[in-house]
């Protein structure tokens, strides 16, 4: 008797479903990013909007279903530092999907080396960032800083650094919040729930699901110091999480 996974499907046809999937996500993710990178040269919102498109599909195509909480916390005219937790692979596109077309991410270096992917995250504003040079890591934050006070834009931030391997929120670094202490603007915490399930950080088969976005409440920076920000955010995002299990 075949195993049942997901939405009842056997896992045979799981192992099938995922290899289309990754086809199909590597083929597409080649032509959006081709279009993005050329459409950024115009109008970076119209790439990014192109990019938040392309992860709807993901999320469609891999059995994916959004729901996201607290919306109407979020000022659509107005710039924030979204940090969020890290639980996987589906976090960007979760995000990306979940919080509108208007954001960009501090993204490591590596990424943007990978040909059409790298070009169209330049494309939609993400910002290069060399962890293991500390000096060059404070030069990209204040890039991403002035970039926020200058545009219509959000920033991701996912101050774990890491995936988590079973859901539990690990440890942030305080230097992820210099930039939005240096940009002025509000910190937004974002829990992910569910997302790791999708896609196990020591799996290979992408799993159909349910993933949960709560958007906390904006938190002013103003006379805050980078740990006390930094326990804060980290104390919203918890909060979720634990009442979730």
């Amino acid at each position: 008797m075949a195993r049942k996974i997901g939405f009842g499907i056997s896992a045979g046809f799981l192992a099938v479903h995922n290899f289309v999937l990754v086809v199909w996500a590597l083929s597409t993710a080649i032509l959006t990013g081709g279009l993005t990178t050329i459409a950024g040269v115009v109008s970076p919102q119209f790439a990014r909007s192109l990019a938040r498109l392309w992860c709807r599909q993901v999320l469609f195509f891999s059995g994916v279903k959004l729901i996201v909480k607290n919306a109407s916390n979020i000022d659509k005219n107005k710039n924030y530092v979204f940090v969020a937790n890290h639980q996987g692979y589906f976090d960007i596109p979760v995000i990306y999907s979940g919080l509108g077309s208007s954001l960009s991410f501090i993204a490591k270096k590596e990424l943007f080396r990978i040909p059409f992917f790298g070009w169209g995250i330049a494309a939609i504003g993400c910002v290069s960032m060399d962890r293991k040079k500390p000096r060059k890591a404070r030069v990209a934050i204040s890039r991403a800083a002035a970039m926020l006070r200058k545009n219509n834009l959000s920033l991701v931030l996912f101050p774990e650094g890491t995936r988590s391997a079973d859901g539990k929120l690990g440890d942030f670094k305080q230097g992820s919040f210099a930039l939005a202490l240096e940009a002025g603007v509000s910190v937004v915490p974002v829990a992910i729930e569910k997302a790791h399930e999708l896609l196990p950080k020591k799996g290979i088969l992408i799993r159909s699901g349910t993933v949960f976005v709560t958007i906390g409440d904006p938190i002013d920076v103003k006379g805050m110091e980078k740990g006390e920000l930094c326990t804060k955010v980290r104390s919203e995002i918890e909060k979720v999480i634990g009442a979730g299990k």
